[in-house]
């Protein structure tokens, strides 16, 4: 079960790793299939093998994950790209150690823009004038929609965005407060039914792959004192990916376990495609993005936020 409680992996001098001191370690996640590699890990016991003794601890909050690294509190956590970037740029010293989910053309229909009914969106023009829900203004999801936006030459400013959370995704959509939302499954496939709407764009299929849904982030300091213990956790994770591409049927078993998702649910969507070593290219991507929308101010060395 996936209980918040205090969260500690030891690094032994014994088995696998022989050179890991004791170091404690808290992993904050939210419960999403963009992070199965860790989830795999953790059941299958790969991170003990590796000399961790590993828990994930739930959170649903981006800030509240950035302010956990640099109190102190935990140690690495899953944090969305643009919220990363901004902690970066307003002076807290974060650096990427792994990513899992990332855009793919296999699962591009994942993501998409739900429109409930009685609304007509059939082309990237009827959006002007529109209510849009998304999941937090400039999010991930967000800055992707808008760079979507810009393919099409539609104004962002044309449109009105609602910040609507997950768990109200369908909700809100039916309630006909919004025209559409901006949504990924299961939400999205949730959406459409209770709304009687449609998906009107898989967008993501228009924009470049290999884009990070979400970064495993560590403050740069406990990286460079506690370089080991990456290492394992980078070994880990990256046997844990490599179980999600060959074993698809145990890895939906797992998610259900930790994102309390039931498994019907999860066999409606493709699992995510998941590259577990963070690219220059990935963040640099997000950079421009935030810099079009005015997000980012300060300079960003992207390729020195990657630790190897």
């Amino acid at each position: 079960m996936f209980k918040p409680a205090i969260l500690i992996a030891s690094f032994v001098t014994a088995g696998a790793v022989p050179s890991l001191a004791e170091t404690s370690i808290t992993f904050g996640s939210p419960p999403i299939a963009e992070v199965e590699a860790v989830f795999v890990a953790k059941e299958l016991g790969i991170f003990d093998k590796n000399g961790l003794k590993f828990e994930a601890l739930p959170s649903t909050s981006n800030q509240a994950m950035v302010a956990a690294l640099v109190s102190g509190s935990h140690q690495i956590a899953a944090i969305s790209p643009t919220v990363l970037l901004q902690a970066i740029d307003s002076g807290m010293d974060l650096v990427v150690v792994g990513t899992c989910g990332v855009t793919s053309a296999r699962t591009a229909k994942n993501m998409g823009l739900a429109v409930r009914a009685g609304v007509e969106i059939s082309k990237p023009e009827d959006l002007k004038g529109k209510k849009i829900g998304a999941p937090g203004t400039n999010g991930t999801i967000d800055v992707l929609f808008k760079q979507w936006l810009k393919l099409k030459d539609i104004p962002e400013t044309k449109l009105t965005f609602i910040e609507v959370p997950i768990p109200n995704t369908a909700d809100v959509l039916k309630g006909g407060t919004i025209d559409a939302i901006i949504a990924g499954q299961p939400s999205l496939g949730r959406a459409v039914s209770q709304s009687n709407g449609k998906v009107a764009f898989h967008y993501m299929s228009e924009l470049p792959e290999n884009l990070p849904y979400t970064t495993f982030a560590t403050t740069r300091e406990w990286a460079k004192a506690n370089s080991d213990a990456v290492e394992a956790f980078q070994a880990s994770l990256a046997e844990g990916a490599a179980f999600v591409k060959a074993n698809p049927d145990k890895t939906r078993e797992i998610l259900s376990k930790y994102t309390r998702l039931p498994i019907e649910v999860l066999s409606t969507f493709e699992l995510p495609e998941c590259k577990t070593v963070p690219t220059k290219e990935g963040l640099d991507f997000f950079d421009k993005a935030m810099r079009d929308e005015g997000l980012l101010t300060g300079s960003i060395d992207t390729a020195g936020l990657i630790v190897p």
